[in-house]
């Protein structure tokens, strides 16, 4: 799994040693691993997020505050998952997360044709989190506009813990269990939360549980990990108008009442991941196995005998196998790997009546596999220059039959192949003690999705019109690193050939097109500063011109995309120690377009958020409590927009203020 270090500390309430003068490395595990490199001489704009274990994270979107580069949506609606985007890339989805690769533990959570989510990973027990923007992220396959690297808690003593939360909004009950048996140690964990919005018919219901284990063994070091999660209800109050929501924010579509729009769903996965360093090679093995079922009721009747229906019922078996070889030559380092991955979504569609499944309008099975081969490499030219990069091929075959073939709905079976290629490279210079800069430039793709393909405006079959688009990326960066103050700036810009669109939406069905070019260009500016030991500051800034570049929307800002976003945080330590801490952040985004004609936009906002985190050592025990005041000022505004929604119905409120509090007994 190739390994990016940290690119800076973030706010104090996340990162226990903030800015410490002599920072450990850390690395992102993904589909390669090379040799340690401190973030000054990094080529990439990696990240690093430590994660707090008291604070009781509802929404994978607040994983992401400060990231440079990452717009984190938050539609305060658990039926659609949050959404994430990368220097814009992953801004156009209609749900859950597209665009980006997303991995736990170097095993992949996205799809193989792209499509991902995170509501159903288990939040609390993930240690830190590892983000890539950039061209380097290209190297990790299809989709790959971004790469964001969860990585679990490791057990590491006898513990058990307990972690209660409420909020205005929501409640939260957590349980955890962990133990050593010798050098190998296991961790059992389960949660249930219930949530709701200020909206009505928005409640939600979760449950997840984790078991893992880590076992060094004669041959590898072993860790096997098994995740469930079951959201036996997830209401949506569905988007409004935007006249609707300057009216009041906090009502709820007529249609979510009427055809009783909500989601269940049920996912369950087992991964297992081997590995062994040696002097001068290293191997890993991953194996994973899963499946995943998705009950949903739309915000329409699917009455139409072409319509794909208004009751969705999707199971989705997954599974998929990678290998990686790495090797060291003096200063040359050599990985070659290759993955394999499956995902079969077997999916049928019901007349939504009133909220209860009706007839049969659709009936499918579709199955996206890859098999992908790449090659990473790292060569210190110099003891102050660095050259990496790599290459990727990747081989996508699509195959969909379809069931439900009468007079009026023709056969949509189809089958097609993608092949593709990746590639990136980058070169970095620490031409001082405290300075360095890095230039990287890459080539990569995104293929259409299986939900994408699905249809055509005339005829039937899958749309075999669709290609992938083709992204081409280049950055220059600049670091520093001083024993108070650390910052980064990077300049990037990125052109698409072919970008998937939204064509025609009617009875339910929505086809899509290749729309020509966009261009992506701006800046990513983070500085953390330790003013003094009791007092530590954040900035974080993404400006980003992100436009279309031909055609009749040439000059359109893209959709879904703010083009200025500013993260400040200011922390106070009263004990100069983590122990201890009062959180004060501030975020501003700037107005987002809601399609891609610009024809209405979601306004800037400003947002606060106040944080007091403390930790009380009790005998054996230990106590740590967090307080929390979220949205501050009351602030009215657009957490999310739904791109192109042809009934208009895209904005999302955000929650008011709230008032939480979070306690975890350890002991």
């Amino acid at each position: 799994m190739n390994n990016l270090v940290l690119a800076g500390c973030l706010p104090a309430l996340l990162a226990p040693a903030l800015c410490a003068q002599e920072q450990a490395v850390e690395r992102i595990h993904v589909t390669a691993q090379s040799q340690s490199q401190q973030w000054l001489t990094d080529p990439s704009n990696a990240q690093h997020v430590q994660l707090n274990s008291t604070s009781a994270w509802y929404d994978a979107a607040s994983l992401f505050n400060g990231v440079a580069g990452f717009q984190a949506d938050s539609r305060a609606n658990y039926a659609q998952d949050s959404r994430l985007s990368s220097r814009g890339f992953g801004s156009r989805s209609a749900f859950g997360i597209r665009g980006l690769r997303l991995l736990q533990d170097g095993i992949p959570l996205s799809a193989p044709d792209g499509q991902g989510q995170l509501s159903s990973v288990l939040l609390d027990q993930l240690d830190h989190l590892e983000v890539l923007t950039g061209p380097m992220a290209a190297l990790y396959g299809n989709a790959a506009g971004g790469v964001v690297s969860l990585h679990s808690r490791k057990p590491e003593q006898d513990e058990a813990s307990v972690l209660l939360s409420q909020s205005r909004f929501a409640g939260q009950q957590s349980l955890s269990v962990q133990q050593r048996y010798g050098d190998s140690s296991s961790r059992l964990s389960l949660k249930r939360a219930e949530l709701q919005s200020q909206r009505p018919h928005s409640e939600a219901e979760k449950q997840q549980g984790q078991w893992i284990w880590f076992s060094p063994l004669e041959f590898a070091d072993l860790m096997l990990r098994y995740d469930w999660s079951r959201d036996p209800l997830l209401q949506d109050p569905l988007g409004l108008t935007e006249a609707e929501w300057r009216a009041d924010p906090n009502q709820t579509a007529a249609n979510a009442e009427r055809f009783d729009t909500k989601k269940s769903s049920r996912q369950r996965q087992l991964s297992l991941t081997l590995s062994q360093q040696q002097a001068e090679q290293f191997w890993q093995l991953g194996l994973w196995t899963g499946q995943r079922q998705v009950s949903q009721n739309l915000g329409f009747d699917g009455l139409s005998p072409t319509s794909a229906g208004g009751v969705v019922d999707l199971n989705r078996p997954f599974a998929g196998a990678t290998a990686l070889q790495q090797w060291q030559f003096g200063t040359l380092s050599l990985s070659l790997g290759a993955s394999y991955e499956q995902s079969t979504d077997e999916r049928k569609g019901y007349v939504n009546q009133q909220g209860q499944a009706a007839d049969l309008r659709r009936d499918e099975k579709g199955k996206f596999s890859s098999t992908d081969w790449f090659s990473r490499f790292s060569y210190q030219l110099q003891p102050d220059w660095l050259l990496s990069g790599g290459v990727r091929h990747s081989e996508s075959r699509v195959r969909v039959e379809d069931f439900y073939i009468n007079d009026s709905n023709p056969d949509d079976s189809g089958r097609t192949t993608f092949n593709e290629q990746s590639a990136a490279i980058s070169l970095s210079h620490h031409y001082t003690a405290n300075s360095s800069w890095f230039v990287s430039a890459g080539q990569g793709f995104e293929t259409p999705t299986l939900t994408e393909m699905a249809y055509q405006n005339e005829g039937s079959g899958l749309n075999l019109a669709l290609k992938p688009s083709q992204s081409d990326s280049v950055e220059l960066g600049h670091k520093w690193q001083f024993a108070q103050w650390r910052s980064s700036l990077v300049l990037f810009r990125t052109d698409t050939n072919d970008e998937l669109l939204a064509d025609q939406s009617s009875g339910g069905r929505t086809t899509y097109k290749n729309g020509g070019k966009t261009e992506r260009e701006g800046l990513e500016w983070l500085w953390l500063w330790q003013a003094s030991p009791h007092w530590q500051q954040q900035l974080s800034l993404t400006l980003l011109n992100a436009r279309f570049a031909d055609g009749g929307l040439q000059g359109k800002q893209l959709p879904g995309v703010a083009r200025q976003q500013l993260y400040w945080a200011l922390s106070y330590l009263p004990d100069q120690t983590p122990d201890a801490k009062l959180l004060l952040s501030t975020t501003l985004r700037s107005k987002i377009a809601s399609t891609d004609q610009n024809q209405s936009f979601a306004p800037g906002y400003a947002r606060v958020d106040l944080r007091w985190q403390a930790e009380l050592p009790l005998a054996s025990y230990r106590l740590s409590y967090e307080l929390a005041a979220e949205n501050l000022t009351d602030t009215d505004y657009v957490g999310a927009v739904v791109v192109n929604q042809t009934n208009g119905r895209a904005f999302e409120p955000a929650l008011p203020r709230q008032f939480s509090a979070s306690l975890r007994l350890s002991f």
